[in-house]
């Protein structure tokens, strides 16, 4: 006699389910996976058209960059972390980055504490930090809120609380030795010729100066008279230095030149960029970082719009003007890319990088021929998230 056994899947499938259990449960030899080394990407050799491009990262100001990018190739090379509205300078041997920054304990809130961050050029690496005092101005990134002496010696850390001032930190003691009282006026422009020398555009239009002794301390201020009217035609803070003469462009599209040589600075008989066609139609300088020169040809690059009106003075460039500098004349006009922002190579062929407000992309010009360029050269993917200042090797 044989008997049949019926079984009920139902009951068959917790049966199955220890079984399958049982067997995965088993040890089963593998080979293990060598442990992963991170390791970091060398550099390429700095060269004179790497770009260090400011970005305070206005939706979460206190996580701001520097994005450093290759101009020849467009090409991302790195970041560094800058903290809350920072302020970068390169030294005069182009070797060491200087980063004016604050934390707060809490982030966003809590103990505050201002330092300067020193890194090397070459492979961005943190070296060391000097605490200053908390009163560094915060604020978008630009040339005249940090800067450092003909010498080498001591770096400029603009002051804002709201009263204005200096801190002076001597990079060979590695710490914070002065503080120079620069009332109504901002900005630090050094003197190129003379090692412990700086001065200040002030809010009335005059122009102040300001010694150092060889401790940092000051030794000897000085103010000549108004050079623009800050009522009716103010100047841009942004500026430039092409041996020791200083320019500064205002509102309305007048160039001012002043010469820092002497016993005190001397300024020239400003001249217009506008004809009156151009008045008539409004045209006005605006941006940011919104002009620059290049020294050899003796070119001015300015960022210009039409329509005009009050508060227009940071909007993007519609063209890209061109002076020649000793004729005091346009001699050219190039699309202006909604450029805000720009800067020169120090290179054998000279090039022109703007940085483009509409998408935050790099472009470059090839100045080298005889006519002014109408296309860019190269352009970049899009770079960080509200980059504003374009800082050149």
């Amino acid at each position: 006699m044989s008997v049949c056994f019926r079984i009920h899947p139902a009951r068959l499938a917790p049966w199955s389910l220890a079984v399958t259990l049982a067997v995965a449960l088993v040890p089963v030899a593998r080979a293990e996976l060598p442990v992963e080394q991170l390791t970091m990407a060398k550099l390429p050799p700095v060269d004179p058209y790497r770009i260090y491009v400011g970005d305070p990262a206005m939706a979460h100001l206190v996580d701001g960059r520097t994005h450093v990018v290759d101009g020849a190739h467009m090409r991302y090379l790195g970041m560094l972390g800058t903290g809350f509205a920072a302020a970068t300078a390169l030294s005069r041997d182009r070797q060491t980055i200087f980063v004016a920054t604050t934390y707060h304990s809490r982030l966003q809130r809590g103990t505050r504490t201002d330092v300067v961050e020193v890194y090397r050029a070459d492979d961005l690496s943190f070296q060391y930090e000097i605490e200053i005092p908390p009163k560094r101005v915060e604020s978008l990134p630009m040339r005249a809120l940090l800067a450092i002496s003909a010498d080498n010696r001591f770096l400029l850390v603009q002051n804002a609380t709201p009263a204005t001032s200096v801190t002076v930190v001597d990079l060979q003691a590695r710490r914070a030795v002065a503080e120079v009282p620069t009332p109504g006026c901002y900005g630090v422009v050094p003197w190129p010729s003379q090692p412990r020398r700086f001065s200040s555009v002030c809010g009335d239009g005059t122009f102040a100066t300001f010694e150092l002794d060889d401790n940092g301390a000051l030794a000897s201020s000085g103010v000549i008279e108004p050079f623009f009217d800050a009522d009716k035609d103010p100047v841009f803070i942004h500026y430039e230095l092409v041996g020791d003469r200083l320019t500064f462009v205002s509102y309305h599209g007048e160039v001012y030149n002043l010469e820092l040589t002497g016993a005190k600075p001397t300024a020239a008989k400003p001249w217009s960029m506008l004809d009156a066609a151009a008045r008539k139609q409004g045209w006005r300088p605006g941006g940011y970082q919104l002009f620059a020169i290049e020294p050899r040809s003796e070119r001015l690059y300015v960022g210009m719009h039409d329509k005009g009106a009050e508060g227009t003075q940071k909007n993007p460039a519609k063209e890209i003007w061109v002076f020649d500098l000793k004729k005091q004349a346009r001699i050219a006009r190039m699309p202006g890319q909604r450029a805000v922002s720009m800067n020169i190579a120090r290179t054998a062929t000279p090039q022109l990088f703007v940085l483009s407000g509409a998408d935050n992309r790099l472009l470059s010009f090839d100045l080298s021929g005889p006519k002014s360029p109408a296309k860019p050269l190269a352009r970049s993917e899009p770079v960080g998230e509200t980059p504003v200042f374009l800082g050149m090797q």
